[in-house]
């Protein structure tokens, strides 16, 4: 039975065996990894489900079989798919929730996590127990780079300071998350000047923010007043060539069509949101309609755009990491749900986006920004229709994963990767709810333990 070699894996291979794994792709162990043999599946090859044998050797697929093996298991029948992937959120943030939140994304399948903002000093409180093979892997931006008051400055010092993470740091004078959360960079010089400490930080990647560029101008002399902005377009090249100097790459936050070209245009690597994930008055939706032609401009480029359909849903759950505070700051720059009546333009809005970018063939990934987990980015995307059953689950078990860790040999169940996937009890390319029955999760080599 599935679940009695789980357990028996679980005595064989115990945490205190699991590997330091430097960015989640090591797989070796202080003692030998258990050898296994997989009868009986339906491995997913990117187009359909093929019945064949797989093994497992130092935590890596084989369809060669070992000289031993240690356990054979009997699949039933079932369907293996990669893990799946979270390519923006931020509830992986600290040491007060980690266990559950982890315990949520091994739950859903979810085994990678990009939270493309964070504060550095709780990122490293957190270092050791991430990119292990009992725990999810995850890479962090830290503190991403904003001009003075732009997002998420406001959000920081007036929201998160004042609510949330007054209960679990206490107080804090105003200015503190400035260089833990967020990076001020008004002129170039700023950039210079900043740049060792932006270094120093551990990024495993930039953020950069961008937000209605095409106000910039007047924008920039706006800083006692509650407006959404970010950086100063004209700098965004700059910061580019200097990241991609240190082997970084680049995620720009972005809300409108404009922040969209400015981005492409400047050559970074992801689109952390697609344009309509915001709508703030009816009046924008123009705005944040895409073009032909910037497709075509992100395809060429070779920019991954990442979905957040459900980054605010009016009313929707999560983890808490946006609850706005109470009184006065619940303004225009950090309010976290969308208005109820506007929600409906703003779901076309994303739709259309979404089909141009995904019929001129711009890499997609999906992620939710702060919901519990990407299955419910994941379930948004295929109750709005936009792509068929094996299009959704490629891009969330392949190009989500691959997104997150380029350098890796994950997404793919083929020789040579890692020994991590999923197996469901039905098939989700018939029925996309079988994302949901996950019967044995296996991550570099090592059965999980426990089941949903």
């Amino acid at each position: 039975k599935i679940v009695s070699v789980m357990m028996a894996c679980v005595m064989t291979c115990s945490v205190g065996a699991f590997a330091q794994g430097g960015q989640g792709g090591e797989v070796a162990d202080a003692a030998r990894l258990a050898q296994y043999a997989f009868v009986n599946g339906q491995w997913f090859d990117g187009q359909q489900f093929q019945a064949t044998t797989f093994y497992t050797v130092d935590g890596r697929l084989t369809t060669t079989k070992p000289a031993l093996v240690d356990e054979q298991v009997d699949l039933h029948g079932g369907f293996v798919v990669p893990p799946f992937g979270e390519a923006h959120n931020h509830n992986i943030e600290g040491p007060w929730t980690f266990e559950a939140t982890v315990a949520r994304y091994l739950h859903d399948g979810v085994f990678y996590v990009k939270n493309p903002n964070s504060i550095r000093d709780f990122t490293s409180q957190i270092a050791g127990r991430v990119n292990r093979p009992w725990s999810i892997d995850a890479v962090f931006a830290n503190a991403g780079l904003t001009s003075s008051g732009g997002h998420p400055m406001p959000l920081y010092e007036h929201v998160l300071r004042e609510s949330r993470y007054r209960a679990v740091i206490g107080e804090v004078p105003a200015g503190w998350f400035k260089n833990r959360g967020y990076v001020v960079i008004d002129h170039e010089v700023d950039l210079e000047r900043q740049w060792a400490g932006i270094l120093a930080g551990k990024p495993d990647f930039l953020k950069v923010y961008l937000a209605h560029s095409e106000d910039a101008r007047q924008l920039s002399h706006a800083d006692g007043v509650a407006v959404r902005k970010g950086l100063d377009p004209q700098l965004i090249p700059a910061m580019v060539t200097r990241a991609h100097r240190e082997g970084l790459r680049v995620t720009a936050h972005v809300e409108t069509a404009a922040d969209f070209r400015v981005a492409v245009a400047a050559g970074v690597d992801e689109l952390a949101h697609v344009p309509g994930w915001r709508l703030d008055a009816s009046e924008e939706a123009p705005r944040l309609l895409l073009t032909d032609e910037d497709a075509r401009q992100a395809a060429r480029a070779g920019v991954t755009v990442v979905t957040t359909t459900v980054a605010m849903q009016p009313q929707a759950g999560g983890h808490g990491h946006h609850e706005p505070a109470q009184g006065s700051h619940d303004g225009p720059s950090h309010r976290f749900s969308m208005e109820a009546s506007l929600w409906s333009k703003a779901q076309d809005i994303q739709a259309k986006n979404l089909r141009l970018l995904h019929r001129y063939g711009v890499t997609l990934a999906i992620g939710s920004d702060h919901a519990a987990t990407s299955f419910a980015e994941a379930w948004h995307l295929h109750e709005l229709g936009i792509f068929d059953n094996l299009a959704l689950l490629k891009l969330w078990c392949e190009q989500t994963p691959q997104a997150i860790f380029p350098g890796r040999r994950i997404g793919r169940l083929q020789e040579g990767y890692e020994a991590s996937f999923l197996v469901l009890k039905e098939n989700p390319v018939d029925r996309f709810e079988a994302v949901r029955q996950i019967a044995f999760r296996m991550k570099q080599g090592h059965v999980l333990e426990g089941k949903p």
